[in-house]
C-alpha cells in the first residue's frame, strides 16, 4: 500500500484492477480524482465519486477510490461499508478484498482483516502488500509461525527488488547521496519497506547517528515485524548507544521468530554480557548449543564464547574444558589457545606448545588465529622462564596484527587539542549542581596499569558498586559531538559553548544510561581506562564525580600492553615505539589535569600499592569519601565477575612479581625505553 499508513487505502483497484479489466471511467478522470484525494480535497473527490457511482454502481475502481477518500476524511465507518459492499460485489477481486482488509485493520478488526487478506493472497499469490500486512497482523495476534511464512511470501514477490539493487550498487560505489535518495523514494512509495529502511539505517550508522538509525528501523519493524535483518540491525544500534535492555528485548524477539535457530541465542548471550548478566549469558550460549547439530566449527566457536564467560565467572576448570573443546573442534584455532593463556595462571604442556607452533606458523591459518596462537606461545615461554623465545613470539604476534591505525602524530595533536580546550578558567565555570543519582567513581589510566586491582578493592566495599568498562561516557561524547556539530563546532573545543545546565544534562544522561549496571548503592565504578582523556569533561558534567588514575611504571605497563592480545582498540600497543609515544602523551595530559584541577584526581601507583597495600587502600577510600572496611584488603575473596585480562590475578592476594618484571626483557625493550626518553624514566626511578 502506498501513502501514509493509516491514511489512505491506496487504491488497490486503481493500482491493480486496471491491468485486468476495462475501466468504466477514463484513466484521466480516475487520475484527477486520485490527485484530489492525495492533495487533501477529499470533499470534492467524494462528491464526484458519489455522482458517478449513482449511475455506475459496479465500478470497482471508483468504489475503491471512494472508500479511500472516506478514510482520508476520517469517515472510517462509511469507508468500511463501501469496501464491504465492493468485496461482496466482487468476491473474486483480490484488490477489493485487500481494500476491505486494510480498512478492517485500521478499524482494529484484526481477525476480519486476516481473513480477507488471506483470501486476497489466495487469489493473487504476487499480492506483495497483502502478504506484508497479513504477516504484520498474524504477528500481532500471536501466530508467529504463519506470520513468518507470510513475510517470506512477501519477499518472494517483492516488486521493489530491482530498486534495492540500485541502492546496493550506489553504496558499493560510495555514491551515498544517490543511495539515500533512492531509499527515501522507495519508502515514500512503500512505507516501511525493509530493504530501504535497512539501507538508510546503515548510512546513518556510518556517521555515528545511531539514534536516527534506530528510529528508522523501529518505524519499519512496526510494519514488518518478522524481518530479522531489521531487528538485528536495531540490536546493534541499541548496543552502540548502551541501550542494552532494549537490545535484549529485540534479540529475544528474533529468537521467537525462529525458535529452532541457534544464532539468535548467540546475540542474546552477547547482549547479556554487555549488561554484566554473565550467568544469563552462559545460559544463552548453552541454548545455542542445544539448537545446533552437525557443525563442529560453530560448536567450537560457541565453546570459545562459553570459555570467556566461565573465566569471567571464576569457574576456572569449566573454562579450561570449554577452551579445550573449542580447540578440538575448530581447525587451527588460535583463539582457544589465547583464551587459556589469558587466564594468566594456566600452564601449557609440551604437546600444547607443538600444536600452538603449528597454528602460529601455518600459512593456511587465518592471520587472526595465527596472531592469537603466537601471543599464547609468548605467554607459555614466559612462564617457562625462556624470555628470549617469549619475546620472539610476542614480537611475531604483534607484527602479524593487521588493520592497525595508530598514528603517533595524530595522537599527539589530539592531546594538544585537549589541553587547549580545557584551560583552568573554563573548568572553573562548571556548575555547582550535580546530576541526580549515585556518585560515579572513574578509574582511568592505561591498560595493564593495575586498574582492575583498584576496581576490585573498591568493589569490595559495601557502599560501592563494581560494574565494568562502560561505554556510556564515550557515548555522551558522541552526543555532544552531534549537538556541537549543529553549531558548526567540533569536540572538544565545542564544550565551551554549552551552558552549565546543558552540561549537567549530559551528566544526567550518563547517570541514567548506566542504571542498568547498578543495584542501588551510593557509589558505582566506571573502569574504562581510556577515560583519562575525558577528565576535564567529567568535571564539567558531573562535578561530584570521583576520579582515580591507576598508574604503573612505564616499562612494566608498556611491556604488559605489548604482550596482551586486546580484542579491540588499543592500536598503540602493537609497536614498542608507539607505546612510548602513547604513554608520554598520557603522562602529559595527566600533568595538565593535575595542574588545572588540583586535588581532583588521585594517582594510585601500582608499585606503591604492592609495597604498602593497607596505607594505599586507606588513602584510596579517603579520596572516595567512604569509611575504611577490612574487606577491601581481602579483595581476592570477592567472587564478583571480572571481565578484564586480570580476572584471575585479582582473585589472588597482592604479589610483587609484577614489579620491575620488564628487566627480564631489558635488551628487547630498548626501543620502548628510547621512545619514553630519559625524562619520563627519571620520574619513576625510585619505584
Amino acid at each position: 500500500m502506498n501513502g501514509e499508513p493509516g491514511g489512505l487505502a491506496v487504491f488497490f483497484c486503481a493500482a491493480y484492477s486496471l491491468q485486468g479489466q476495462k475501466p468504466l471511467m477514463s484513466t484521466q478522470t480516475y487520475q484527477e480524482i486520485s490527485d484530489l484525494i492525495r492533495s487533501g480535497d477529499t470533499e470534492s473527490a467524494i462528491s464526484k465519486l458519489h455522482a458517478w457511482l449513482a449511475n455506475n454502481p459496479d465500478d470497482e475502481i471508483a468504489q475503491s477510490m471512494l472508500g479511500s477518500a472516506l478514510m482520508r476524511s476520517g469517515q472510517s465507518d462509511e469507508a468500511l461499508d463501501v469496501f464491504t459492499r465492493s468485496a461482496e460485489a466482487h468476491p473474486d477481486s483480490y484488490a477489493a478484498l485487500g481494500d476491505l482488509a486494510f480498512a478492517q485493520m485500521r478499524a482494529a478488526l484484526p481477525h476480519d482483516a486476516i481473513s480477507h487478506f488471506s483470501a486476497a493472497v489466495k487469489l493473487n499469490a504476487n499480492f506483495y502488500q497483502g502478504h506484508a500486512f497479513l504477516s504484520k497482523l498474524l504477528y500481532e495476534t500471536g501466530d508467529i509461525d504463519n506470520a513468518v511464512r507470510s513475510f517470506a511470501n512477501s519477499n518472494a514477490c517483492d516488486p521493489h527488488a530491482s530498486d534495492f539493487v540500485k541502492i546496493q550498487n550506489a553504496m558499493s560505489a560510495s555514491r551515498f547521496a544517490e543511495a539515500e535518495k533512492i531509499a527515501r523514494t522507495l519508502l515514500s512509495k512503500q512505507p516501511g519497506y525493509p530493504k530501504a529502511a535497512y539501507s538508510l539505517a546503515h548510512l546513518a550508522t556510518t556517521v555515528g547517528a545511531f539514534e536516527e538509525a534506530a528510529d528508522i528501523l523501529r518505524r519499519s519493524i512496526e510494519l514488518y515485524p518478522c524481518d530479522v535483518n531489521l531487528r538485528a540491525a536495531l540490536v546493534k544500534s541499541y548496543e552502540e548507544t548502551g541501550h542494552y535492555k532494549l537490545a535484549l528485548k529485540e534479540s529475544e524477539a528474533i529468537a521467537d521468530l525462529d525458535p529452532a535457530a541457534f544464532a539468535p541465542w548467540l546475540m542474546i548471550g552477547r547482549v547479556h554480557g554487555h549488561c554484566g548478566n554473565y550467568e544469563e549469558s552462559l545460559n544463552a550460549f548453552d541454548q545455542a548449543l542445544d539448537r545446533i547439530s552437525g557443525n563442529d566449527h560453530e560448536v567450537g566457536n560457541i565453546e570459545l564464547l562459553r570459555g570467556h564467560v566461565l573465566k569471567i565467572l571464576g569457574r576456572y576448570d569449566d573454562g579450561i574444558d570449554a577452551y579445550r573443546r573449542s580447540i578440538e573442534l575448530v581447525e587451527n584455532s588460535g583463539a582457544g589457545w589465547w583464551g587459556l593463556a589469558d587466564m594468566k595462571t594456566f600452564r601449557f604442556t609440551d604437546d600444547d606448545l607443538e600444536v600452538m607452533k603449528h597454528v602460529a606458523t601455518a600459512k593456511d591459518s587465518k592471520i587472526e588465529q595465527r596472531t592469537q596462537a603466537a601471543f599464547a606461545l609468548g605467554k607459555a615461554m614466559e612462564d617457562a622462564g625462556n624470555y628470549e623465545q617469549s619475546f620472539f613470539w610476542y614480537a611475531k604476534a604483534n607484527d602479524l596484527r593487521t588493520g592497525v591505525k595508530f598514528d603517533p602524530t595524530v595522537h599527539t595533536n589530539g592531546m594538544d587539542e585537549l589541553i587547549r580546550s580545557f584551560p583552568a578558567e573554563l573548568l572553573a565555570r562548571c556548575s555547582t549542581d550535580s546530576p541526580i543519582g549515585p556518585t560515579p567513581i572513574f578509574i582511568t589510566g592505561l591498560p595493564r596499569s593495575g586498574s582492575t586491582l583498584v576496581e576490585q578493592i573498591l568493589a569490595s566495599h559495601s557502599q560501592i558498586e563494581g560494574t565494568m568498562e562502560l561505554i556510556d561516557l564515550p557515548n555522551v561524547v558522541r552526543l555532544m559531538t552531534i549537538a556541537g556539530g549543529k553549531r558548526k563546532e567540533s569536540y572538544p573545543s565545542s564544550v565551551a559553548g554549552f551552558s552549565p545546565a546543558e552540561l549537567i544534562a549530559f551528566g544526567q544522561a550518563y547517570i541514567d544510561s548506566t542504571a542498568i549496571h547498578r543495584t542501588g548503592k551510593p557509589y558505582f565504578i566506571d573502569k574504562l581506562p581510556t577515560n583519562f582523556d575525558k577528565i576535564g569533561l567529567i568535571h564539567m558534567i558531573m562535578p561530584n564525580a570521583i576520579i582515580v588514575d591507576a598508574r604503573r611504571h612505564p616499562m612494566d605497563c608498556g611491556f604488559s600492553c605489548y604482550k596482551q592480545h586486546f580484542a579491540g582498540g588499543h592500536h598503540f600497543s602493537y609497536k614498542l615505539e608507539d607505546i612510548g609515544t602513547y604513554y608520554n602523551n598520557y603522562l602529559r595530559l595527566m600533568d595538565h589535569w593535575n595542574t588545572v584541577l588540583p586535588g581532583k584526581v588521585l594517582t594510585v601507583q601500582y608499585e606503591e600499592m604492592v609495597a604498602n597495600t593497607e596505607q594505599t587502600v586507606r588513602g584510596l577510600l579517603v579520596h572516595c569519601g567512604v569509611p575504611f572496611e577490612a574487606e577491601c584488603l581481602r579483595f581476592f575473596e570477592n567472587k564478583r565477575p571480572v571481565r578484564t585480562a586480570s580476572s584471575e590475578q585479582v582473585r589472588q592476594p597482592i604479589y610483587k612479581k609484577g614489579v620491575q618484571y620488564w628487566k627480564h626483557f631489558e635488551a628487547e625493550l630498548a626501543p620502548l625505553g628510547a621512545a619514553l626518553g630519559p625524562e619520563t624514566l627519571a620520574r619513576f626511578a625510585d619505584l
